[in-house]
């Protein structure tokens, strides 16, 4: 199930920073755009158990489990909203 509200990775170019090599950037933005992905197919795996809105007793522990998951996932697309105030001026 595709999710419609689902986030999409942004694009930055913070090319030519000091202190931080474009190299270094290009690995960030690789494990940013994997934490997209995976904030995306768990929110659509939790979506699955909530359809008929409860979470049933013997579903509970892989609920958690991705709901755990979630959080992480989700904390690690945080840091590259803010990339943009980065940009050299």
């Amino acid at each position: 199930m595709i999710n419609p509200n689902s986030y999409q990775a942004k694009q930055f170019n913070l090319s030519g920073l000091n202190g931080i090599s474009d190299q270094t950037l290009e690995m960030h933005f690789k494990l940013y755009e994997g934490y997209v992905k995976e904030t995306n197919k768990l929110t659509d795996k939790i979506s699955e158990f909530l359809r008929d809105g409860k979470v049933d007793q013997e579903e509970m522990p892989a609920y958690s489990e991705l709901t755990r998951r979630l959080g992480f996932e989700y904390n690690g697309m945080g840091p590259a909203r803010y990339g943009s105030n980065a940009a050299p001026k």
